[in-house]
């Protein structure tokens, strides 16, 4: 089951115009997290209005039919923002839900559209089950309605109600103080909302979860950079700018190498992934690699070619930091994706010899 593609595309770049104005708006980086509750209820309103959330739903379903490549540059524009709300958790799983072979799964995504409903994805560890589990740290977890839990694939991905018996959470403060996480356990949980069988379902999972890591990677790293050009040519040494310098011009050089690279397979990988194209599962996860690694060293480096007030809490390096550091990790470390890829290119080999 997949959902209607139209002939009449949206452009991307007018979905990159409208959220760059939008978040421009209603996004206030310098709040930090004292604003993050009732700003990010705000935006994800303002978000529904403008459709954002129907975009990769069926127009059967009161969506607009479009693919993941319309999609793409709203998360850029959310990370180059630092944005404080969590769009990727609902989008994956209406993605899932269209690669299930029920058909009961179509009444669902309607129902996440009309009812508003907020998704998160819980990730447990292997051996774990609704019976009992924990996750230590889920992106938009306090703020869920429902949470789409996935294992090792053993089993298939559940959708759970956030108030149904034997479900809590509870909020955690990260590093990335922009955003909400929190801590979800599941005891003896015998309520579930549907299970989402299906081959594809949990690589769509975890591919549409790890190229929205990506494109939020690759918005924030390139606002990192280009704030830090900024600041390095107005900022003035032995009375000269030090953008002059150099061995900082060829640091500058080499995270903007490092970003464009990074940007390029993100790209590839998204379109892959939109029409389901040769490889789309490994793309996903090898660009978030590429991306939130990129990332991480321009923010790191950002703290530094600022120099003292780099560190301080009045200067935004530490928040672009704190947010690519959470980038790597949440949902699977780099480790964790590298042994997937190895381990899903050894099948892919294997079943070529067959």
């Amino acid at each position: 089951m997949t959902a209607t593609i139209e002939d009449a595309r949206i452009d991307p770049e007018e979905i990159r115009d409208s959220a760059q104005r939008l978040l421009a708006d209603m996004v206030d980086r310098r709040a930090g997290w004292e604003a993050r509750p009732d700003g990010a209820a705000a935006l994800d309103q303002a978000m529904r209005e403008l459709g954002w959330y129907q975009l990769i739903a069926a127009e059967a379903e009161g969506g607009l039919g479009q693919r993941f490549d319309v999609l793409a540059p709203i998360y850029e524009e959310l990370g180059r923002s630092l944005a404080p709300v969590w769009l990727s958790g609902t989008m994956a799983t209406i993605d899932a839900l269209y690669a299930t072979v029920s058909a009961a799964a179509e009444q669902l995504v309607a129902a996440v559209l009309e009812n508003g409903w907020r998704m998160a994805v819980v990730t447990l560890a292997p051996g774990q089950s609704l019976a009992a589990a924990s996750a230590p740290m889920v992106g938009g977890a306090p703020d869920a309605t429902h949470f789409l839990v996935i294992g090792d694939g053993e089993a298939p991905p559940l959708l759970v109600a956030a108030d149904a018996p034997g479900v809590s959470v509870t909020e955690v403060t990260s590093w990335d103080l922009g955003r909400s996480y929190g801590a979800v356990e599941f005891s003896d949980v015998r309520n579930v909302l549907f299970r989402l069988e299906g081959d594809d379902v949990l690589p769509v999972v975890r591919a549409h979860s790890e190229l929205a890591l990506a494109c939020d990677s690759i918005g924030g790293a390139s606002q990192c950079l280009s704030e830090t050009v900024d600041y390095m040519l107005g900022r003035q040494q032995f009375g000269r700018p030090i953008a002059s310098f150099q061995a900082l011009k060829h640091r500058a050089a080499d995270h903007k190498v490092a970003i464009e690279l990074a940007r390029s397979l993100v790209s590839h990988a998204s379109r892959q992934f939109a029409v389901r194209g040769d490889g789309w599962a490994v793309l996903s996860a090898q660009a978030r690699i590429l991306a939130c690694e990129a990332y991480a060293a321009m923010a790191e480096d950002c703290v530094q070619l600022f120099g003292g007030v780099g560190f301080t809490w009045e200067y935004d390096a530490h928040l672009f930091l704190k947010r690519a550091l959470v980038n790597q990790i949440i949902g699977g470390s780099p480790d964790d994706l590298r042994d997937r890829i190895v381990g899903d290119v050894c099948q892919r080999a294997q079943t070529a010899r067959l």
